[in-house]
This record gives C-alpha cells, sequence and structure tokens, in this order.
C-alpha cells in the first residue's frame, strides 16, 4: 500500500529523527495534532511504526508516547551482475537483516539462471527473515548486458536477448506489492541517496568502480534517470590510452573509462602479469609483486578518473562526488586521493569543484539501493538535513 502525501510527511520525520511523539511530529509538519494522531495509528496498523516501551515524562500532565519505526516491513534487493548475484533484506531504518553473494563468474548466464530462483528461494527462508512482511522487491542490473564487446575477451560472447526482462523473468515472487527493476548504477545512487550522503547532499554524482564502473546522477534529492534511464553512464566516458604495459592498445586516441577504472581492469593487469588477486583481501597483500601490481593499477585508475572529474565539473554544479565499489575501504581512500592529486595537472580556470568522498554502502550499494527502489516508490523520496516542510 503506498501512502498518500500527509502519510509521506509524517512517516519522512521518523525516518530523520528516529524517535518523536505525536506532538512533535505535529509541529514539524504542520498538521493538527489530531490529524497526525490518526495518521500514526494507520502507519502503526500498517506495520510501518510503533509504540516505544519508554515514554518521555513532561513537566505536567500523561507522560507523551514515543513512537519510532518498526522492524516488521521489510524490503529486498537483489542483483543480478555480470558476475554474482546478490541479496539483501533491509529494514526501514536500512539495517541490513541480511546478505548474501554468490559469485557465478563473468558472464555465466546459464549458471545465473540455473541459480537464481533456488538461491532466492533459500534467502526468503532464512530464519533472520522470519515474521517479515516484505514490502517489496527491486532487481538491479546493468543496463547494457550486451554491450562492450570492445573490450572483452573473444570467448565471452553474450546472448544478445539478455535483458531486464529476462532478468525480471529469473524470479517468480508471489504476495509482494511492489516489483521494480533499474539500472545497477541508479540503483547504487539511490542506495546513497537513501542510507548515506543522501543525508547530507541533495546534488551528486555517484561513481561505482564494479565489475566495470557505473554511476547515477541525484539532483534535488531526486534520482534521475534521464528520457532513456541511462543518465550518469559514466563507463563510456572517454579518457587518455592506458599508461599500464599490460595494456591493450586498440588504436584510437581515447578508450573508455571502464578500460582503466573497474575490477575488470584490475583483474586482467594482474592476469597478465601472472598474478591472482582476492579483491576482499587488497588491503592485507604481503606480496611485493601484487603491490606493485595494484599501485600501478591504482595509478592508472586515478589519473583516468581525474580527466572524468574535470569533464564532470565542466557539466554539472554539483555538491559533491561520491565514489564507492567492490573494494575494500583503504584502496578507494587511495584512488581518491591519488586522483585529487591529478587533477592539480589540469588547467581548471572557470571550474568550480567539489568534495569527492568516499560512499558509505560498499559493495553491497547495488543490492541496497534495489531494496530502495519499492521503498522509494511507496514511501517517497528520503528526507535529508535540507528538507523543508
Amino acid at each position: 500500500m503506498r501512502l498518500d502525501e500527509n502519510q509521506k510527511r509524517v512517516f519522512n520525520e521518523f525516518r530523520l529523527n528516529k524517535r518523536a511523539s505525536k506532538a512533535d511530529v505535529s509541529l514539524k509538519v504542520n498538521l493538527t495534532h489530531p490529524a497526525v494522531t490518526q495518521i500514526v495509528r494507520k502507519l502503526c496498523q500498517l506495520g510501518y511504526l510503533k509504540e516505544d516501551d519508554e515514554k518521555r515524562k513532561g513537566l505536567r500532565g500523561q507522560p507523551a508516547t514515543i513512537y519510532s519505526i518498526s522492524d516488521k516491513n521489510i524490503f529486498v534487493g537483489i542483483h543480478v551482475g555480470r558476475s554474482r548475484f546478490e541479496f539483501v533484506a533491509v529494514e526501514l531504518t536500512g539495517n541490513i537483516l541480511k546478505s548474501v553473494t554468490i559469485p557465478v563468474g563473468f558472464l555465466q548466464q546459464e549458471k545465473l539462471k540455473s541459480l537464481s530462483q533456488k538461491e532466492l528461494d533459500d534467502f526468503l527462508a532464512s530464519k533472520e527473515l522470519n515474521g517479515r512482511h516484505i514490502v517489496g522487491v527491486g532487481i538491479s542490473t546493468p543496463y547494457f548486458w550486451e554491450g562492450w564487446q570492445s573490450i572483452l575477451p573473444p570467448n565471452n560472447v553474450i546472448d544478445q536477448s539478455w535483458s531486464s526482462n529476462l532478468v525480471t523473468s529469473l524470479f517468480k515472487l508471489s504476495g509482494v506489492d511492489s516489483l521494480i527493476v533499474e539500472n545497477d548504477g541508479s540503483s547504487a545512487a539511490l542506495g546513497e541517496l537513501t542510507f548515506g550522503t543522501g543525508a547530507i547532499h541533495k546534488d551528486f554524482l555517484y561513481v561505482n568502480i564494479g565489475t566495470l564502473i557505473g554511476g547515477g546522477l541525484v539532483i534535488d534529492g531526486t534520482l534521475r534517470t534521464g528520457p532513456h534511464g541511462n543518465s550518469a553512464a559514466v563507463a563510456p566516458f572517454p579518457v587518455s590510452q592506458s599508461h599500464l604495459s599490460t595494456a591493450q592498445k586498440s588504436g584510437h586516441s581515447f578508450e573508455p573509462l571502464l578500460s582503466r577504472a573497474s575490477l575488470y581492469s584490475l583483474i586482467e593487469h594482474a592476469d597478465r602479469k601472472g598474478l591472482k588477486l582476492d579483491l576482499t583481501t587488497l588491503d592485507e597483500i604481503t606480496c611485493k609483486e601484487t603491490i606493485l601490481c595494484l599501485d600501478e593499477w591504482v595509478e592508472d585508475c586515478s589519473s583516468a578518473l581525474a580527466q572524468f572529474l574535470i569533464g564532470v565539473w565542466s557539466l554539472i554544479d554539483i555538491e559533491a562526488i561520491v565514489l564507492d565499489g567492490g573494494l575494500p575501504k583503504s584502496v578507494l581512500h587511495r584512488i581518491i586521493n591519488r586522483t585529487l592529486h591529478h587533477v592539480q595537472d589540469f588547467h581548471t580556470e572557470g571550474i568550480i569543484t567539489c568534495d569527492v568522498k568516499l560512499g558509505e554502502l560498499g559493495s553491497l550499494a547495488q543490492s541496497i539501493g534495489a531494496a530502495c527502489l519499492p521503498m522509494l516508490s511507496i514511501l517517497g523520496r528520503p528526507p535529508t538535513k535540507h528538507s523543508e516542510h
């Protein structure tokens, strides 16, 4: 059940402030106390709010009843990526009840198809979800499954029929009020808007270094996907040729950003050096050859991202650029620092820069963002500290 505008306004006060009385909320949303009382009662019935055991004592009269966000209702996010499945169950507060990642190998579509329903059924049957009501399910998936043949090895032949409709058909869901599919970069940006940077910034560009690289654009607290659903498709942004000794020369003056700033490019660089990387432990490696390999890629990736930032700042005026992805935070911090260092190599007269910061959701951003798709549809856009009623 979608909430009406007044119900959204009241509920968003609890999303922003966590705990409040009906009197507190009435003052903030400019509604009468009886109206807020009726709305709060309805939100409790629907499983969105709950009455706290502890009451607030005042100077006179009866102690005020305090309400907070209920943990009964949850949203499920599914990420169908080029190399993995991911499932996440998210409470209304952003608390993650459970998350599962299933690696399937790069572009192993038949494996994705055969495992999809079984893995989802196992996830939904987990004890952590017992007794919870799934209000909505969102699915994030790459916009261009059939694209990027130019950078893939010859044996990676992509099924041209792979699409968002096919991805949706992988899963059979019953008793769910809402099912929404979105570009994985935009989904991740929505997750950051709802449970991360969005609490502070209303205008930001989100960049996710994943198997490839993607992004999303948030303007005035709203995810902007554009008329074709492909806004902030950062992967094809043209940058200069890679400086890595292992890079395959294309014969062109420029190459897409994803060729230099993606986990695919990092793994390819390591493979050509005869090294195997565990992406989850890159901040713990001790082998000198592996450390050098990572350092080389970070430098090449950062140099390309600096070119990208100059392009972004030339086109849009935003409060922040948020970088995240499937790398340890220490490595992402290094990439940000080196990128800002390389920005100094450019002539920046007439350009207004902005903060470049680390995202808050990490490798789960795409699946958390997928869970936020039905959340946004039902509850409205997330509140920010800039919100005015």
